[in-house]
């Protein structure tokens, strides 16, 4: 993973991060009779969400990086 590809990872996690307090904040704390309790999970499930954005974001810029080493070892074919 190349940093640009770490860096706008990493912002999209803080994004997703935001949005998952929000809406569990508007829509899902209701039905805690626990703020406390309430706010653990959503933690949990906002790092859940954040670490599978990760791990398939990594594996789709490896896929894109073997795609393009492909290509260019074909390309590299072409010439000789």
């Amino acid at each position: 993973m190349s940093f640009s590809q770490g860096w706008d990872t990493g912002f999209r996690v803080i994004l997703l991060y935001v949005g998952v307090v929000f809406v569990w904040l508007g829509f899902i704390e209701p039905y805690f009779a626990s703020q406390s309790m309430s706010v653990v999970i959503m933690n949990i499930v906002a790092f859940v969400i954040s670490a599978a954005f990760v791990v398939r974001a990594r594996s789709r810029f490896i896929a894109e990086r073997q795609q393009a080493e492909a290509e260019v070892a074909a390309l590299m074919q072409e010439d000789v």
